[in-house]
């Protein structure tokens, strides 16, 4: 016999046992101790099983050279599926609006559209002396406020131009003169992950974004008759720019040699290290679920040459790169090609370092130039102000078009062109719709077996109080209490369900289950994973959600933190469905469960009505997309959602089951 049903046959016998017992007060605290991190421990858990099978794999893969090729197309292909469809490339209507001697080098100033009415602005650093032409190398850029302006990334293109390469340095959205959204508190992380809700909504990403500028940034290169075509494009960048580039380096054949710098590491250290789970343009959903790492990026575009550079006192852990460059090894080894990968580390803080510029440069010399030489770079290098490199006369993009188009408006525009895909989709029969919703969310069609535990029992003036623990299949507890009127034996009862993102203890200090015992109606109210009981720790203030690691890592591992909320739910109410005592069963979502009730009542038919109340989101697309800058909406994201149904379509299909 389960605990499951052992739970079953305690509560259907000790209903009866109230008569005589004495009063004992009232405890609100089902879990012992702290729970600040169990959320958080039970992701973790998940993404180290995911990486023990993403390296029993590949190290099956490392066999034979015929296996390990195919198990690289085969990462490809999940990394080209997941970061999503690209479209067809439009007129760059590239434009040069003014130009700088740099005496050893010289800038033009760069404007294009990666999108239509999608500015980018961008500097293009030449060689002073020839004609030309010259390879040409690909410069991202990290997080930095300025952009392509800061004085580290000026110094590292302007070494490459010395050293004969044409090198285009551009703006990261929401990073030097792409604003996005002005009224938002930061420039770069903070932005790029409240950017990334909407877009990841609608089937991209902020990863998505920069990658396409980074594909079209290499169209503009290629376009310059100054760039020697029948060479690769080299590509390089630190931090925000080191992400950028091993991203592009997998998903664009046109890059030949890259020196990602100050990122590779393995990402659930990552997850764990002193920065924790980091902004929007860093992650893609489901990286972890398909077995992808950051390293496989590397391996990914084998045999095409690659440099991973590092810092030792990087607060991306130095140990972590160390352990992850192995694979690297093994895989070029097996596949004859030592000697087209490599590895730099200078004893430094996160940056481009000189050090970084200068085995960058050397990288591309030896790749583009068959030079395989050190370099020094020179002192004093000639660089420019903020104000001198500004390619709009304005300073920003925003303020330069009227008819610009942002993250956001692009959106918009797709979430709205979606509209008629989803009603179409929903005209078709529910069942097919509903188990897309599961996949969505990350619902396995079989949820495994939860196991119940009645922990206590306390007999009040009005009510008999059974205090539960609903452990999940991945081992999260989730705590609830159940309230049943006195004296109620032989009685068929009504149940509502509460589920509120405050927790049970506002839920019954709210005096709404008293009112509804007084009704001869039992109530449980629950807490599910990352409310109440066991409201996680928190997250870095800056990117303006609560929940941020614990969404980030739930994301990760291809389980969003609304669907595991979702599964929580419904193993409640299976349980309840199957109390014997039991009439109807009504479910009220408050609050940040508003959305997470919603869900739970469409996949359930045993709810008989579903009411909520004060729900943060009641429409993705109205509440979300439309509103990038609200905070704690990474609790309600759905990657690809919008592609199939918007919350709405649910609350259409439980029509007269949803009391409003």
């Amino acid at each position: 016999m389960n605990l499951r049903l052992l739970a079953l046959i305690m509560l259907c016998f000790c209903s009866g046992q109230a008569i005589g017992q004495k009063e004992k007060p009232l405890n609100l605290q089902v879990l012992k101790g702290n729970q600040k991190q169990t959320l958080w421990n039970t992701l973790i858990t998940e993404s180290h099983w995911l990486d023990q099978k993403r390296a029993k794999r590949l190290s099956k893969a490392l066999k034979s050279p015929e296996d390990l090729r195919q198990h690289l197309i085969d990462l490809n292909k999940k990394f080209r599926k997941t970061i999503g469809i690209f479209p067809e490339k439009t007129p760059l209507n590239a434009q040069v609006t003014g130009s700088l001697n740099g005496k050893s080098y010289r800038v033009e100033k760069v404007l294009f559209e990666s999108l239509p009415n999608h500015h980018v602005t961008a500097l293009l650093y030449l060689p002073s002396k020839g004609s030309g032409p010259w390879p040409g190398v690909l410069f991202a850029c990290g997080h930095s406020a300025n952009g392509k302006a800061y004085k580290a990334y000026q110094t590292a293109c302007a070494l490459l131009a010395q050293n004969g390469f044409v090198v285009l340095s551009y703006d990261p959205i929401s990073q030097g003169e792409r604003t996005q959204q002005p009224k938002a508190r930061r420039y770069g992380t903070t932005t790029h992950t409240l950017l990334n809700h909407g877009s990841q909504l609608v089937g991209r990403s902020v990863v998505w974004y920069s990658a396409w500028d980074g594909i079209r940034s290499i169209d503009y290169l290629l376009s310059r008759p100054e760039v020697d075509k029948s060479k690769a494009i080299g590509m390089t960048g630190t931090s925000g720019g080191g992400t950028q580039t091993t991203f592009l380096m997998a998903l664009d054949d046109r890059i030949g040699p890259a020196a990602p710098s100050c990122y590779t590491m393995q990402r659930t250290d990552k997850f764990l290290g002193q920065s924790g789970p980091a902004d929007g343009c860093q992650h893609l959903a489901s990286e972890g679920l398909h077995g992808i790492d950051h390293i496989d990026y590397t391996l990914m575009r084998l045999p095409r040459p690659t440099n991973i550079l590092a810092a030792t006192r990087d607060f991306f852990e130095i140990n972590s790169t160390r352990e992850t460059i192995l694979d690297a090894v093994a895989a070029f080894s097996m596949l004859g090609h030592h000697k087209r990968f490599s590895y730099f580390e200078c004893d430094a803080k996160h940056g481009m370092h000189i050090g970084h510029r200068q085995e960058a440069t050397r990288w591309m010399l030896q790749w583009l130039y068959n030079d395989p030489f050190s370099i020094i770079e020179p002192r004093n290098i000639q660089l420019f102000t903020d104000a001198e490199l500004q390619v709009t006369s304005s300073g920003q993009i925003f303020k330069e078009f009227h008819n610009e188009k942002d993250v956001v408006d692009i959106n918009l525009q797709l979430a709205k062109k979606l509209n008629e895909k989803r009603k179409k989709f929903w005209e078709n029969n529910n069942q097919k719709t509903l188990s897309k919703v599961r996949e969505l969310i990350g619902l396995a069609e079989s949820q495994g077996i939860t196991n119940v535990q009645m922990k206590n029992r306390t007999l009040t003036k009005w009510a008999q109080v059974d205090e539960f623990v609903f452990e999940q299949p991945d081992g999260m507890p989730v705590p609830a209490l159940f309230f049943q009127p006195l004296d109620h034996d032989g009685i068929k009862l009504d149940i509502v369900i509460i589920a509120n993102s405050l927790g049970m203890k506002h839920v019954v200090k709210s005096g709404a289950v008293q009112t509804l015992i007084k009704k001869n109606t039992a109530v449980l109210t629950v807490d599910l994973r990352g409310f109440g009981e066991t409201k996680d720790q928190g997250s870095n203030q800056k990117y303006q959600s609560h929940a941020h690691r614990i969404a980030n890592v739930a994301t990760h591992i291809g389980r969003p933190l609304l669907g595991q909320r979702v599964s929580d739910l419904l193993s409640v109410i299976d349980y309840i469905d199957n109390f014997k005592a039991t009439n109807n069963i009504k479910l009220i979502g408050l609050q940040a469960a508003a959305p997470v009730a919603l869900h739970a009542a469409a996949l359930n038919k045993s709810i008989s009505k579903v009411e909520l109340e004060e729900s943060p989101v009641n429409s993705w697309v109205k509440d979300v997309v439309a509103k990038p800058l609200r905070s704690n909406m990474v609790d309600h994201i759905i990657p690809n959602a919008l592609l199939w149904y918007d919350l709405p379509d649910l609350a259409h299909y439980l029509d007269k089951r949803l009391q409003h």
